[in-house]
């Protein structure tokens, strides 16, 4: 069978054309297999190694190395996944030197270095505060968590301008120009800089931690949560309040979970023709309740005495402090001690009178009264 010059020409441009279309249907299957085999591989390797590491961390006495691998395991995991999916890329595409393919290349793996050194930051605040608690240099939660904090963030500043960089882009001009804006920006951000230095001063002074219950002028409750620019309090409403750092490390605040124990002070009144044998055995018995109670803190001020005259009534003072500082048990306390001392009052039969009043009816400059 002949052929013509141009039948041959067709011929082996359709034979070119059905190579042509074999070969991009191999490189996909071939591009296929290597993606399956590489996550299948990576399986395999990342669970081995992890294994191995876990292994020897648990022969260790501390818990950093640990808390290090952890924060390895995902990273891992994802790098050598990118790396699978960018091979995979190269044999179907055929594009062993393209720009695109290993720029996007370079920041995926500095995407995972900064993820790993972020999700490691809470390694290596464990290992900080674990050696400064071992050397009885008690560090205040609230620091270790705004440092946590900021490292974290300078790591997020770190990466956003190394993948600048990396783009090819002048970071110093960039810096540059950030700072023609910083009148405008310091400006903007005065309250913002007042707020964070007041939360490191409420840090370092120890002012008060996360669960105290504090007092201020304007609040009262339980912290709940210590910032760069404010405190959140929980009042006793269940809202949730919060003050900035820079007002709080200005006014007086009151830690009543600093208190080692509880005041308690009150008044009675009796009538005024209490015969006098009678209030001093009235007082001893009060006296003896409280110095006999478990309950009532020793150590501490105990006075009960007759404090003076009022117009009908014998004025008593009684004050001691309760041992717990437990708000809820403070009161069961003081309830149990009232009703005892109520039950002495019964016995001797002195009545409890109320503070006389007087009621001015008409011109206040006027000699006419009403006593009640």
């Amino acid at each position: 069978m002949e052929y013509t010059l141009s039948e041959y020409a067709k011929l082996l441009k359709n034979i070119g054309l059905y190579l042509s279309v074999n070969i991009v249907v191999a490189r996909i299957i071939l591009a296929v297999a290597v993606l399956l085999t590489g996550f299948l591989l990576r399986e395999l390797f990342v669970n081995v190694i992890m294994r191995i590491l876990l292994k020897l961390t648990k022969k260790t006495t501390t818990q950093f190395d640990e808390m290090l691998v952890s924060a390895f395991e995902k990273p891992a995991r994802a790098l050598l996944a990118g790396f699978i999916v960018w091979l995979s890329i190269n044999v179907a595409l055929n594009f062993p030197k393209s720009i695109i393919l290993y720029t996007g290349l370079k920041i995926y793996v500095l995407i995972v270095v900064f993820w790993f050194l972020y999700r490691a930051t809470d390694s290596v605040i464990y290992f900080i505060e674990h050696f400064l608690n071992r050397t009885d240099k008690r560090i205040n939660p609230s620091v270790i968590g705004l440092l946590s904090k900021s490292l974290k963030v300078l790591i997020v500043i770190f990466e956003i301008f190394s993948i600048i960089d990396l783009l090819g882009y002048d970071v110093s001009g960039i810096v540059a120009g950030l700072g023609l804006g910083g009148l405008a920006i310091s400006l903007a951000a005065k309250d913002a800089a007042a707020n964070l230095i007041g939360s490191i001063t409420i840090m370092l002074d120890k002012t008060y931690t996360i669960g105290d219950w504090i007092e201020t002028s304007s609040v009262q409750g339980v912290v709940e949560e210590i910032g760069f620019r404010s405190t959140r309090i929980r009042t006793f409403t269940d809202s949730l309040v919060s003050v900035p750092n820079s007002i709080m490390s200005n006014e007086p605040v009151t830690n009543w979970s600093k208190m080692d124990k509880r005041r308690v002070l009150y008044k009675l009144y009796i009538p005024l023709n209490t015969p006098a044998d009678n209030v001093k055995i009235l007082l001893s018995k009060i006296k003896d309740l409280l110095k006999n109670s478990e309950d009532v803190n020793q150590n501490a001020t105990l006075a009960v005495n007759m404090e003076g005259f009022d117009n009908d009534s014998l004025r008593i003072i009684v004050h001691f402090f309760t041992k717990t500082t437990s708000y809820a048990t403070y009161l069961q306390v003081t309830e149990k001690l009232n009703l005892d001392i109520l039950k002495i009052f019964e016995d001797m039969n002195i009545p409890l009178t109320v503070p006389a009043q007087r009621l001015v009816i008409g011109d206040t400059n006027s000699k006419e009264n009403l006593n009640t």
